[in-house]
């Protein structure tokens, strides 16, 4: 057929019009075949089920959004929308009112109809309902209810009251929505990046340029104008649908806000999720209101504060961010091809890293090399048929009824009573066989070695109950064994390695996990360790740090997410030590606006932005989706972050918990569709939430592990580990996240700096696991002992020591101790006690090291610390103490006695492991001397000395940690004794040897060289060590440190000069332990002002001149307290808590709960363990209130209004002269009393004041005068003064009497008001005085005990068990020697009732006007002596005119004193015992 040209074209169409035809006329319709299939409802039905099935054609949807419901575009209807950038909202006349987009929602409805209604159609039509008429009335009324809500919804009619939200908050924050002018046009581009989109647009650079975004290749073509029709229910597309459908850019303004936003296709619930590719069941999905946080709805507009945010942007711009990590090719995003990954004999080698248990069966998480790639990807492989082992000791007769018989039990009636309860519990497969074990632990009644039944049954079988015994058998071994222990001791698998895995299933599994590559073993024997000569280098790593930013929602009463960011490090090797700074990173930043919308202008700043793609939200849910599929898509194996576990880490879960968002468990790599039982409730459980992250290693630099890596720092914090381990100009600043959000974080700048400090934080975080090595030493940690390395990075000690001692016992045959439950939480830190056998709030278990008492004083003459290297370990050794060479068949657990040293001379199984630890750690020091070595080598080798020497060290620990199953009280008693003895022996020699032992602590003790050059002392030091170490074979005592000078305070409390050797050269470092700087309940400015005082102290100069520096130093830094010239960062205070804010019965005396508990009502998470800051606030002498109740948090004094300013007095008293009073108590020149008078602080509460260790009976000893001969100044000091109120003017003023009060106060009509001159009515001031009297009894009557030791500030209503002897700051009998008193007492009170009868004694002012002293009765003294004149004669004349008036007041008051037995004598008691009786 000739090609038809458009000339032809055109020619017959004008032939048709001068014709008066038309085209359509002739236009025929040509027959074709059958379009459509015809299908009955089922069959649609089913063809529906299956396209929603097939949900895998694309490759990720990446918390975009994309989804397909499966139903026919004729479903669908169309709506376009303008795709020009500049289209504007339709405005006047042309906007469509509520009603009409109500009636167009009700068509849209009414097309999306099933199959079956094409075919049913006009057959049988439902009767409509009558209309029910509205009145005007009923409008009015419903309108009052629901006040100005968004009818916006694309829901039916019949539902719109339902999906309406109604609180009051909402109407609240719809009042804040940015105005008309405001708000810019909702154009395409803005679209895209709030991420509400279904698919990213090739064209947008900001979704794209990190290349983040997995790429979807075999998505349709469809046209991004066209919106889909509304989703069935049951269709993960449904809120896609709904969105989508809605009209845009017609928006009201005042309905803009109150938009009911929708989640996304990430969000679907988890209970929806089609994993079983079944018929789902339909829901009503519920639409989420916009959160109303504190935080997004301030009262006055934001005020942007003045803050320099280049400190941390500097830092971001500094870093390797690069926009692509490994090329497309290369990138793997979906499941790998197994044979890219097997060995050529088909075997599969991978590294393991992390397991969990599921079903009786073990997953493994590991890393495989992709040998297509070169890339490590990470695999996850599931061990089946893994059997519990199970060992029954035979009785030597049988019990019958709990009584036992004479007849003897043969191993075949063990068998089948073994046998009758695998049938009980339907056992199924189970193997036994009799076999022969050795035990040596502390169970009585079980032999050294005997014959044992072994059983071998599925681990899909219940376990036997924990102390099952029989008939014929007394005890049952490994019933609570786990299967990861059971696994890896029988493979003897130690820690994360090399395995080889054969005869594996590749095609067994599908979408079990989230990994790369999955692997189906179905026996155990199928994996083997490769070996270390034969194993390739421990694979890269990618890491992920994050860091969240929250904010709380008064309304839920929860924390909400409102940005996360992370970091991502690719292939990042252990044995790299190249900074954190020149790594290669990616990294992402989601966030969602905190009011209605972003700032003006802030979606251009983050499209335009050069490193790190900043994604803008639109609510919570679309951040969390997004979040799941960037985990997803970089699938990292370790997560850092700083205090993830229990705050973020906790808050993600709850919110992905709360949100039903979908596929949460991407989170980690066990893919799960139900969420553990303890998730969502109140508390949560810690162990089900590290389940959670399976497969992906959780490392938080704030819990036991980072904090035993970090421990310089006091309160762990971020921006402390920042300034103590990264140095240099990295410095972290601190922000007030609620204070930002309300104040500089509300323009497009100060939230893009908002955002880069969360950016930065993901640095900080990853820079510190780096720079610490935290990783690579958990690791070797973890190799060492054999367990697993998630554990290892919680602070795990105690596990790791039972661990290797597992293994080494497994190996040689022997049963070891089952793991005893125990109730309530297990605590990490519980694990990680002290190795001296733990110190409790009980009784000690056994007695520790010992510690000699010190002789005080400074030395001015070298002092030796002579030390033993690793001293109950090498005890071990030296006397071969283990669990099967000591006897303690006579010992019972409440016994002191200590077991007899073993005889055996042959190294048994501990000091063996122990002896080969150290001889590792000798040869790995050895190859760091090599100065070929490079830079890594020498790193990976001081990582791994390091980790011998912790793993050698903390042997000892579990023998007298009771939780541990190695448990072993006598041999712990047994180490520390011969500890004892070794340095009571120590300090003989010494002694004989004419060397003075000044001080001595478990494994050393400081001798005073009496020399005074470096070499002569150390010639005492090498003398002294060769005479210690010829007695011992294991033991060796060495110069641990030489000390120039040294101020010996107390037990464990001492300040020195430290002579270090630096090439060759020796230079002097301060060294103080124990002593109040080094505590952290201590401000700054106080360990400012000790370590300034400790350098005058260990000068060397003269002590008068020292003395006088500190007295002058002294009074020069109370003066600067006083003007407040001070910054107030230097009065923070550092306190941990002990247990949880809630749980303090007294609460109202410790300022540390006082925080916390505000801070948890603001809904931050506090818990036992955390530091807490905070400031004491006011003024101690014009306040009552308890300093408990003025403390506040850092940020909350630094607000600019807040008015809030530090107690000097109280830190004067409390935080400054405690600490300078202890460390001067040995110094000749100064006294307590001269230190508090340069201080400012009141030299006679002071004077008498004695050391801790004065005793009860000398204080009784002293001599007090009378108090009637005190004179009133000193007597009345310490008196609550009187204010006064002015009805007329309501101002108050203190009256001092009629004697000092006489020129301003005291008129002829009465007591005159200050201010106005108005003259106080006698009844007013009677009724105040009263209730002034009242006040002060009422604080006698409280009860209130107080510490005497300046330094501890006890403050308490309860009773001690312990008589008048404090109980110390934390309640448990130590850490303080003060005694209490009460805070006022019975001569308090009764001096403050004749202070307040004394300022109305109108005789007494008198008697005191004529003898001529004006400074008498009201508590000023130092005015002197004045001669009788006008004054005199003012005061008499007063006197006599207002006597009526003052006796009044003074009854009142006297009318207390008559109460008060103070004044009264009992004359019967005082002579009753001369032999007088009373008649």
């Amino acid at each position: 057929m000739p090609r038809t040209t458009k000339r032809d074209k055109f020619a017959e169409l004008r032939a048709l019009r001068q014709s008066g035809k038309k085209k359509f006329d002739t236009y025929e319709v040509e027959d074709a075949d059958d379009l459509y299939e015809e299908v009955d409802e089922n069959q649609y039905k089913k063809i529906v089920r299956d396209r929603l099935n097939q949900d895998d054609f694309v490759v990720d949807d990446n918390g975009e959004g994309y989804a397909d419901d499966g139903r026919e575009e004729w479903d669908r209807v169309q709506a376009y929308e303008s795709e020009s950038d500049g289209a504007l909202p339709v405005r006047g006349k042309d906007r469509k009112s509520k009603k009409q987009r109500d009636e167009e929602q009700a068509k849209r409805d009414a097309n999306d109809r099933d199959i079956s209604e094409y075919f049913t159609k006009g057959a049988a039509k439902t009767q409509p309902k009558p209309k029910v008429i509205k009145t005007e009335e009923d409008d009015k009324f419903l309108a009052d209810l629901l006040g100005e809500v968004d009818a916006n919804v694309p829901a039916p009619l019949s539902r719109v009251p339902k999906k309406r939200d109604r609180s009051t908050e909402r109407r609240k924050a719809r009042a804040l929505s940015p105005t008309r002018e405001g708000r810019q046009p909702a154009t395409k581009r803005t679209k895209m990046l709030d991420g509400s989109a279904s698919s990213p647009l090739p064209s947008d650079n900001a979704m794209i340029e990190d290349d983040f975004e997995p790429l979807v290749e075999d998505e349709p073509a469809a046209p991004l104008d066209v919106p889909m029709s509304d989703a069935a229910p049951s269709s993960p597309a449904a809120k896609v649908a709904e969105r989508r459908i809605q009209p845009k850019a017609e928006y009201e303004d005042d309905e803009y806000d109150d938009m009911m936003e929708v989640a996304h296709t990430g969000a679907v619930a988890a209970a929806s999720v089609n994993l079983s590719a079944s018929r789902q069941i339909k829901k009503v999905i519920k639409t989420e209101p916009l959160p109303t946080p504190v935080s997004s709805s301030p009262a006055k507009g934001p005020e942007t504060a003045a803050l320099d945010a280049a400190s941390w942007n500097g830092i971001h711009e500094k870093l390797n961010v690069v926009n692509s990590s490994q090329s497309e090719s290369s990138r793997s995003v979906g499941k790998m091809d197994y044979k890219d990954a097997i060995e050529e004999d088909g075997s599969l080698n991978m590294f393991w890293t992390d397991y969990t248990e599921v079903n009786g069966s073990l997953c493994l998480f590991g890393k495989v090399l992709n040998k297509k790639t070169g890339h490590h990807v990470s695999c996850f492989v599931k061990v089946d048929n893994i059997l519990r082992k199970l060992y029954f000791l035979p009785r030597k007769h049988r019990v019958q009824r709990g009584v036992e018989t004479t007849e003897q039990v043969e191993m075949v009636d063990v068998y089948n009573e073994v046998d009758n309860l695998m049938t009980n519990i339907k056992a199924g497969m189970y193997k036994i066989k009799s076999c022969t074990r050795k035990y040596a632990f502390e169970l009585p009644d079980i032999p050294t070695e005997s014959e044992y039944l072994k059983l071998l049954y599925p681990y899909t079988r219940p376990p036997l109950e924990l102390g099952t015994k029989g008939e014929t058998f007394s005890h049952v071994f490994g019933t609570n064994t786990s299967l990861f222990e059971q696994f890896v001791l029988w493979k003897e698998i130690k820690g994360p390695c090399w395995l080889k895995i054969e005869d594996a299933d590749f095609g067994a599994l599908k979408n079990a996990s989230h990994c790369r590559l999955e692997v189906l073993v179905e026996h155990p024997n199928m994996v083997s360790t490769v070996d270390e000569s034969e194993a390739p280098d421990t694979p890269p790593l990618t890491l992920m740090s994050l860091a969240m930013r929250t904010m709380f929602n008064p309304r839920d009463n929860k924390q909400e997410i409102l940005a996360i960011s992370a970091r991502v490090y690719e292939d990042v090797s252990l044995s790299d030590t190249t900074p954190a700074d020149q790594l290669p990173c990616r990294t992402f930043t989601l966030i969602r606006p905190q009011a209605a919308a972003f700032p003006l202008g802030f979606e251009k700043l983050a499209k335009d932005r050069r490193k790190g793609l900043i994604k803008l939200m639109k609510q919570e849910s679309d951040i969390l989706s997004f979040f799941l599929a960037q985990v997803d898509l970089v699938d990292p194996d370790v997560i850092l972050g700083h205090q993830l576990e229990g705050v973020d880490y906790s808050i993600l879960l709850n919110r992905l918990y709360e949100k039903k968002t979908h596929q949460w468990s991407r989170l980690g790599r066990l893919r799960r569709t139900q969420w553990p039982s303890s998730i969502g409730k109140v508390g949560g459980n810690v162990f089900a939430e590290r389940q959670i992250m399976s497969g992906r290693l959780l490392c938080d630099l704030a819990n036991d592990a980072g904090k035993s890596v970090m421990f310089k720092c006091q309160s762990w914090s971020l921006t402390e580990m920042c300034s103590l381990y990264l140095g240099g100009e990295v410095h972290r600043r601190d922000v007030d996240n609620e204070a930002a959000l309300k104040t500089w974080a509300t323009s497009k700048d100060g939230l893009m700096d908002y955002v880069s400090h969360a950016e930065t934080d993901t640095y900080f975080v990853s820079a510190l696991a780096l720079r610490t090595q935290i990783l690579p030493l958990t690791l070797v940690l973890t190799n060492l002992a054999g367990n697993s390395w998630a554990r290892t990075l919680t602070g795990t000690r105690a596990e790791r020591n039972e661990y290797i001692l597992l293994h080494e016992f497994h190996k040689r045959k022997y049963i070891c101790p089952d793991k005893q439950p125990f109730r309530g939480r297990g605590r990490v830190e519980d694990e990680n006690q002290d190795e001296d056998g733990g110190e409790t709030k009980k009784k000690d278990k056994y007695k520790g090291g010992l510690v000699f008492e010190p002789e005080k004083g400074l030395y001015d003459k070298f002092v030796l610390v002579m030390d033993f290297n690793s001293l109950y370990p090498s005890i071990i050794q030296e006397f071969n103490i283990c669990f099967t060479t000591v006897d303690r068949s006579f010992v019972s657990d409440d016994d002191d006695a200590v077991p007899r040293v073993p005889e055996e001379q042959k190294p048994a199984i501990l000091p063996e492991l122990i002896s080969r630890l150290v001889d590792r750690r000798r040869q790995v020091k050895s190859l760091m001397k090599d100065k070929s070595a490079t830079p890594d080598q020498i790193a990976t080798w001081d990582i791994k000395q390091l980790a011998l020497k912790l793993t050698a060290n903390s042997m000892y620990g579990c023998l007298g940690y009771t939780k541990s199953r190695f448990y072993a009280r006598p041999l712990a008693m047994l180490t520390t004794y011969k500890g004892r003895e070794i340095l009571r022996s120590t300090k003989d020699l010494a002694e004989s040897m004419s060397l003075q032992v000044i001080y001595g602590d478990t494994d050393s003790v400081m001798i005073n060289a009496n020399v005074d050059n470096v070499a002569d002392a150390l010639k005492v030091g090498r003398e002294f060590k060769m005479e210690v170490n010829k007695r011992y074979k294991r033991l060796e005592i060495d110069i641990d440190n030489i000390f120039r000078r040294i101020l010996l305070q107390a037990k464990k409390k001492y300040a020195a000069v430290n002579l270090v050797e630096v090439n060759g050269k020796y230079i002097e470092k301060l060294e103080v332990k124990g002593l109040d700087m080094k505590r952290r309940e201590y401000c700054p400015l106080s360990r400012d002002i000790s370590k300034r005082i400790l350098d005058e102290i260990l000068s060397g100069d003269e002590t008068e001149l020292s003395v006088q520096r500190i007295h002058e130093y002294l009074r020069e830094i109370a003066g600067k307290m006083r003007e407040q010239a001070i910054p107030a960062q230097k009065y923070i205070i550092l306190t941990q808590l002990g247990k949880a804010p809630k749980e303090y019965p007294n609460a109202d005396s410790m300022p540390q709960v006082q925080v916390a508990l505000r801070e948890l009502a603001r809904g931050k998470t506090m818990r036992k363990g955390d530091v807490v800051s905070y400031i004491i606030t006011g003024d101690s002498k014009t306040t009552s209130e308890p300093a408990a109740k003025r403390a506040y948090t850092p940020q909350d004094v630094l607000k600019a209004d807040s008015g809030l300013s530090p107690d000097v007095e109280w830190y004067i008293g409390k935080q400054i002269f405690p600490p300078v009073e202890r460390l001067c108590a040995n110094i000749i020149g100064t006294s307590t009393a001269q230190l508090a008078d340069n201080l400012g602080l009141d030299v006679r509460r002071y004077a008498n004041n004695q050391s801790s260790s004065a005793s009860a009976s000398n204080r009784d000893l002293e001599i007090h005068p009378l108090e009637s001969q005190i004179p009133d100044a000193i007597r009345f000091q310490s008196c609550a003064r009187l204010s006064l109120r002015c009805r007329a003017c309501k101002a108050a003023a203190p009256f001092e009497g009629l004697l000092l009060s006489a020129a301003d106060r005291v008129t002829p009509a009465g007591v005159a008001c200050p201010s106005c001159a108005a003259v106080l009515p006698t009844l007013s001031v009677v009724a105040q005085v009263e209730a002034a009297v009242r006040a002060q009894t009422a604080r006698y009557y409280e009860g209130w005990l107080v510490c005497d030791d300046a330094g501890c500030g006890n403050r308490t209503r309860q009773m001690s068990v312990y008589g008048s002897r404090c109980l110390g700051p934390k309640g448990l009998a130590r850490d303080c020697m003060g005694r209490m008193r009460y805070e006022m007492g019975e001569r308090d009170v009764y001096n403050q009732l004749v202070y307040f009868a004394s300022l109305w004694d109108v005789d007494k002012a008198k008697a005191l006007a004529e003898a001529g002293q004006v400074g008498g009765g009201g508590g000023k003294d130092g005015e002197g002596v004045v001669s009788a004149g006008e004054v005199k004669d003012r005061v008499l004349a007063l006197a006599e005119q207002n006597r009526k008036r003052f006796e009044t007041v003074k009854g009142v008051v006297d009318k207390y004193l008559d109460k008060c037995g103070r004044q009264w004598v009992a004359m019967d008691t005082l002579f009753s015992k001369l032999g007088f009786v009373a008649a």
